[in-house]
């Protein structure tokens, strides 16, 4: 059985690669990502979204140097290199650099592709995982950011690993042979030291595995190259180790410091092809190899590794959607060695069905992300553009700074949007004294706050003249008013709603299964990706005791609702609103539990029953007397034909509903 293990292993007869299956993977691998590249070469608008210090550069003309910041005990300092080179060559553009996100996306493609057919995996299985990784949440989220560190590790572990594969695959052959995949294998590990800290638990985990490997199966010794692989992880760790000593002030990791319990949770919902495959495969991995040694192969090695760096994040507790991204080329490499050589036909069949649900079942989730991301970049850098503009020619009045609030965002976890919005504002010629960045939510994480210097203790109420900026990045969600009495609006993005981030299951039980209206719970759940800048024209009062109404009086205007409209279908409906009583009705913009007034509408048949009662719509601001307001909803019409009275008014929760509105007859066919 041991001798049978070892010819399959070390076979080096690549004439599979040369079957029909084969050829088709590459066909369509290649299909896919040339796909990807003309979608994001030919995106018009597109801008730069994370600052990562691109504004403050390579954007402008100048150098980006090296990223190592003692402060936080970060030290990568190849970061974003070859964006410096690009920009030198042909000038910085955000195009440019997308492109070159395509690329390395196409790289990691490519390399990928070819690591998994030296598995012997077979064309339809390999297919499954290739797609795991390239419509993984990760990927899709890399697509459109600037995620120059783990990119450019995804492409040099996945070099690592082809390496490696072709030095087991060719050993005994000619030494400049192997000497060149040697060489070629650990510069691309040492590189990628360079561009995140954690990459040293691949080859440490990696190595120390082939070693025990080794000894399990009486070699007198591992290969040279496992062990300069293992040394470079030491020499590494004990200097990044010395320099946090010596210069390190502060620790990164601290600002993203969770439970462990977590941190796994969101690694679980964002990247469960990690989580629920790879991990219980390199569980069960681990007790088969203990029952029998001699089980034990270069894919498990793999694998351990890939879970090594897993729990480094996890030790860590830190979590982002694209912090595992590097862990699949060693993760996807080795579950398809194991499922190849370890796994009996049903088994292998059962795991890569399991795999292939789990891709089919996320894919809307990451395309979700991808078009979000894409809007968003769309988005920013068109707001960005006419705000600077804005702010720069109303900046002449002799009066304060102008106060810019970012309407449910925290100076913690939102310190980024802050810092990113004011590069930007800045790099387009905009006075860096003439404004000054506020936050509506108090500070969700202190140590942020306070290594930024930001005020943490309070959140800011906003004052007449101060800006409002509604974004796709709040810790708290608040929907930009079409009108409010207090605001006056000073831009929009023309589109400013995403389909939700909804798996195909949550799309099958939402529609389907619990028989509700689909495209209402999609509209509830569709998210904001859009930037709205409101100027205040008056006080927003804070609210006082908040108790029931005595006698609310209120006018609805403008509905644009059809006289008929289709049985079961939704609509979105704009009215205007006015407070014509004496009584100030309690909101915030905002649904929550208490007495607050919100909008609302019911649907009455012919004998006046209400056969339909619609969703709740927050007004923006409490809404004082004479005070007019414009609301947008979505109308959900009942299902049996017939005619209707439709009813738009307010409703003080658990208190009563306004009346004396209109009624608006509605045929339903």
């Amino acid at each position: 059985m041991h001798v049978d293990l070892q010819k399959k292993l070390n076979a080096a007869d690549f004439s599979f690669i040369l079957k029909s299956n084969m050829c088709k993977l590459a066909i369509y691998c290649s299909s896919v990502m040339a796909g990807l590249m003309v979608w994001v070469a030919g995106t018009a608008g597109l801008g730069p979204l994370d600052d990562h210090h691109f504004i403050h550069t390579i954007f402008q003309g100048k150098e980006f140097g090296v990223y190592i910041a003692p402060e936080l005990g970060r030290f990568f300092p190849l970061t974003a290199q070859e964006y410096v080179l690009a920009s030198k060559l042909f000038g910085p553009s955000a195009q440019m650099f997308y492109l070159i996100n395509a690329l390395k996306i196409l790289i990691c493609g490519g390399l990928l592709f070819f690591c998994i057919t030296l598995t012997g995996l077979g064309g339809f299985a390999s297919a499954i995982l290739w797609s795991a990784v390239i419509f993984s949440m990760g990927m899709a989220n890399a697509v459109f950011r600037l995620h120059a560190g783990e990119l450019n590790v995804l492409i040099l572990m996945t070099l690592f690993t082809w390496c490696v594969l072709m030095l087991r695959d060719r050993a005994g052959s000619a030494v400049v042979v192997t000497t060149m995949y040697a060489i070629v294998g650990g510069l691309g590990f040492f590189l990628a030291l360079f561009y995140k800290e954690l990459v040293f638990s691949f080859g440490l985990f990696f190595s120390l595995s082939e070693i025990v490997r080794a000894y399990w199966a009486k070699k007198s010794k591992p290969t040279v190259f496992v062990v300069v692989i293992l040394l470079i992880s030491i020499v590494y760790i004990a200097s990044y180790a010395v320099w946090r000593h010596i210069y390190t002030t502060g620790s990164y990791s601290d600002f993203h410091s969770t439970t462990v319990f977590n941190v796994l949770a969101l690694f679980a919902s964002n990247d469960p092809f990690i989580i629920f495959i790879v991990l219980p495969v390199a569980v069960f991995r681990v007790f088969s190899i203990l029952r029998r040694p001699e089980c034990y192969s270069i894919y498990d090695s793999f694998m351990l590794a890939a879970c090594a760096y897993v729990s480094a994040f996890l030790l860590l507790r830190m979590f982002n959607t694209y912090y595992l991204l590097p862990a699949y080329a060693f993760s996807v490499v080795g579950l398809a060695g194991v499922l190849a050589f370890f796994f009996n036909k049903i088994p292998r069949r059962a795991v890569l069905a399991f795999v292939f649900l789990f891709c089919v079942n996320l894919f809307p989730v990451g395309l979700s992300d991808v078009l979000a991301q894409k809007l968003i970049v769309n988005n920013h850098y068109k707001f960005v553009g006419f705000f600077s503009e804005w702010l720069q020619a109303n900046s002449e009045a002799p009066r304060r700074s102008q106060n810019i609030v970012l309407v449910g965002v925290s100076p913690g976890s939102g310190v980024e949007i802050a810092h990113s919005l004011k590069t930007f504002l800045v790099s387009l010629g905009t006075p860096v004294s003439s404004f000054d960045i506020k936050f509506t939510e108090p500070s969700d994480n202190k140590k942020i706050s306070d290594f930024h210097g930001l005020a943490s203790e309070q959140a800011y109420v906003a004052k007449v003249g101060d800006l409002l900026v509604f974004n796709p990045f709040q810790s708290i969600r608040v929907k930009p008013p079409l009108r409010a009495p207090s605001y006056s609006e000073i831009y929009r993005s023309d589109s400013t709603w995403v389909l939700p981030r909804w798996s195909l299951w949550d799309w099958i039980n939402i529609c389907l299964i619990r028989n509700s209206d689909c495209s209402v719970s999609a509209a509830d759940s569709m998210r904001y990706a859009g930037y709205a800048a409101m100027l205040v024209i008056r006080e927003v009062l804070p609210l006082a005791k908040i108790l029931p109404l005595e006698a609310p009086a209120y006018r609805i205007g403008g509905v644009n609702a059809p006289i008929r409209m289709k049985s079961g279908e939704v609509r979105e409906i704009r009215v205007t609103v006015q407070n014509t009583g004496e009584e100030v009705w309690p909101a915030d913009g905002t649904l929550r539990a208490g007495m607050f007034v919100n909008l609302a509408y019911r649907w009455f048949d012919q004998n006046n029953q209400m056969v339909l009662e619609g969703d709740r719509t927050p007004f923006p601001e409490p809404m004082y007397p004479r005070d007019l307001a414009k609301i947008a909803f979505f109308l959900k019409v009942p299902k049996p034909p017939g005619k209707y009275k439709l009813v738009i008014s307010p409703v003080q929760e658990n208190v009563r509903w306004f009346v004396g509105g209109d009624e608006i007859e509605i045929e339903v066919y």
